[in-house]
């Protein structure tokens, strides 16, 4: 093999490695990334999912900012437990996506039940300090799948999400 096959075969090999890696986070083009996850509810200022607050089912908003480029028809978010099963699904559409912090990127807030429902909210609520009893009895990724009128690109989140039963304000 002479050494521009070489050359070649190095770089069209590259983005396999690192996609096989999963460093990877973006889409196909390398616009679309989950900038972060958070939660209304924190402890000790990690975020956490509550199944019920004070003895109620009050939901715990998750925020997914993302980046993305061009036009967006809807965003699918999928809450996955620990064993990759989807629990919990919405769509939202790209025309009521929050808009973030810089041009191209938005936030999407969305409320999850302890029946793991999830709804589209209208705003992002501030984080408030809760204190959790036990341990967790699961934890929950919210990953996302961004569709544009000709692709699809899915964007897993690396965020693993601890659900505690019983938290307290």
């Amino acid at each position: 093999m002479n050494r521009m096959n070489k050359v070649i075969l190095a770089a069209l090999a590259t983005p396999l490695i690192l996609a096989s890696c999963g460093t990877a986070l973006g889409g196909s083009d390398g616009s679309e990334k989950i900038l972060s996850v958070t939660t209304s509810h924190t402890s000790a200022g990690a975020p956490v999912l509550c199944n019920s607050v004070n003895g109620a089912d009050t939901g715990t908003q998750i925020t997914i900012a993302l980046a993305a480029a061009g036009t967006l028809q809807n965003v699918k978010v999928n809450l996955t437990d620990a064993a990759g099963k989807t629990v919990g699904t919405t769509d939202v559409s790209g025309s009521t996506l929050l808009k973030g912090d810089k041009d191209g990127e938005y936030k999407l807030p969305v409320t999850r039940r302890a029946n793991e429902s999830l709804t589209v909210n209208t705003a992002v609520t501030s984080p408030a300090a809760v204190t959790v009893s036990g341990t967790p009895v699961a934890t929950l990724k919210a990953d996302i799948v961004i569709n544009r009128s000709r692709s699809s690109v899915k964007l897993a989140s690396t965020v693993a999400l601890p659900v505690y039963a019983s938290c307290t304000k």
